[in-house]
Order: C-alpha cells, then sequence, then structure tokens
C-alpha cells in the first residue's frame, strides 16, 4: 500500500472507503461473510499474533475463546461505528484507538481478502485500488449524515430494490442501529444518542433521504458514463 498523506488521530473519527479494480465484482455472499469476519478479526491488536489465514484453522475450544477475546473492547485498534459492502466498494466509518490503527486494519483486511480473492480464483495481483481514500468526519450532524449515506449505499446503487430492503441488507450495519442483533460490537451510541436510543426515529431518518441518494447516484453515473 503507497504512502500516505493523510494524518489520522487518536480518538478521531474517519469515513473510510475504497472500491475494486476495473469494477470488479467481488463482494459475493461468501466473500462478503469472510471480509466481515476479518474485519472483526484485525479490529483487534490481538491479530497481530496470528494471521487470519492461520486463525481460521484453529478448531474447538481453542478457536473459540481466541474468538470471543477478539470482541474485548480494551483490544482495539479501531472502533467501527459503521460499514457497507456493495458489490464492487465498500464503506467504512471508523473512530482510531491506538497509533496507526486505521493504517493497519486498512492493510491487513485488503491483504486478506485479496490473498483469499486470488487464491481461489488462481489470479494475482491486487483486486482493490491501491490508496484507500478517507474524509475526517467533522460535528455530530455531519456523522449522523454519513452513517445515513453508508446504510442507504446498497438502495442508491440497486443492490436492493425496495426502502424497506435497506433494514435487512445483510452486509452493513443496519441491523445494530435496528436494534435486531450487533453481534458485531458495532459502536452505535455515538449516533444513536442522537435519537433517544429510538431505533425507530434513526429509520425514519433513514426513509427521509433513500430516494434521494437513489437520485443522486442515478446522475452520477450518467456524467460518468458521458465521459
Amino acid at each position: 500500500m503507497p504512502s500516505r498523506i493523510d494524518v489520522f488521530y487518536n480518538g478521531g473519527i474517519y469515513h473510510i472507503y475504497n472500491k475494486t479494480i476495473d469494477h470488479k465484482l467481488i463482494f459475493s455472499d461468501n466473500n462478503s461473510h469472510g471480509f466481515i469476519n476479518s474485519f472483526c478479526y484485525y479490529r483487534s491488536d490481538l491479530s497481530s499474533k496470528l494471521r487470519f489465514s492461520k486463525f481460521k484453522m484453529l478448531t474447538g475450544d481453542v478457536y473459540q475463546t481466541r474468538w470471543r477475546e477478539l470482541f474485548y473492547d480494551n483490544h482495539f485498534i479501531v472502533d467501527i461505528l459503521a460499514f457497507s459492502l456493495l458489490p464492487n466498494h465498500f464503506h467504512f466509518v471508523i473512530k482510531q484507538l491506538k497509533e496507526r490503527g486505521i493504517i493497519r486494519f486498512m492493510s491487513n483486511i485488503s491483504n486478506s481478502l485479496t490473498r483469499y480473492y486470488n487464491e481461489k480464483n488462481r489470479r494475482k495481483g491486487p483486486i482493490f485500488l491501491p490508496q484507500f481514500r478517507s474524509k475526517k468526519v467533522k460535528g455530530q450532524a455531519g456523522l449522523n449524515y454519513l452513517t445515513r449515506y453508508v446504510h442507504t449505499n446498497c438502495y442508491a446503487h440497486g443492490v436492493v430494490e425496495r426502502t424497506e430492503e435497506i433494514f435487512s441488507y445483510p452486509y452493513s450495519s443496519i441491523g445494530a442501529y435496528m436494534g435486531l442483533n450487533n453481534d458485531l460490537k458495532i459502536n452505535t451510541d455515538k449516533v444513536m444518542h442522537s435519537f433517544g436510543y429510538s431505533s425507530q426515529k434513526y429509520k425514519v431518518f433513514i426513509l427521509n433521504n433513500a430516494e434521494e441518494q437513489r437520485m443522486l447516484e442515478s446522475v452520477k453515473y450518467t456524467v460518468d458514463w458521458m465521459r
């Protein structure tokens, strides 16, 4: 991964996103589940002791114990506030907790998925653009709007057809915000306190923007196609 000009600060919250080379569609069901497991793994400082590919070879009680340890937040190098996986790109809203946490996290998850995808498809070379993009999030309103953008991405890009399907999309953090489950230990507090911890209020907030977001993506696609 090329060196970056960006500086990530502990306590800072950032929008991190990247896409595949040549718009390659890599996030199938299996790849998506594997990627989600990998970012749960590499979010923890404990991952530095064992590569994810080796970790997956563990069995029985050893595997279960190590997996549970990964979810102790005192080991986190980053906090994931929201995420969404689309067929050819992904979005994260991340808070850095430890020095170089974001750089380490992004490098590890990108390399892990690239190795897995290349071995599975007997290919070589990168699958993501060499440098992920990032923007620092400013203010509570900015954070709220960003998570809405991330969660409506599946609808804006036509991956799901109806707005109601946004809330059952399996490859985003929306389930945690809807109070359905938070097995991945997504930090929803920083957004949900603005809505009185009401999933219904957040859902209305999402729906108020979904159609506009889809229209904007459609316009953006048309402009790119005409260039």
